[in-house]
């Protein structure tokens, strides 16, 4: 099965995308987190992505 590479879009402190990321890790799970975009140039959640390689960017 092919995973679909997927952006989370987060504001603050990224819990959902934190446990996107916990699920993402089974190889298994249909997704891959492949970035996070954000509103907030603080956003907690971009220094968690940014701390498992993930890009992050802000708009």
């Amino acid at each position: 099965m092919s995973r679909k590479r997927t952006v989370v879009l987060i504001s603050g402190r990224g819990s959902n995308m934190t446990a996107l990321i916990a699920a993402a890790a089974d190889p298994s799970y249909p997704v891959e987190i492949v970035g996070v975009i954000s509103d907030r140039a603080n956003a907690a959640g971009l220094g968690i992505a940014q701390s498992r390689g993930i890009a992050t960017k802000v708009i």
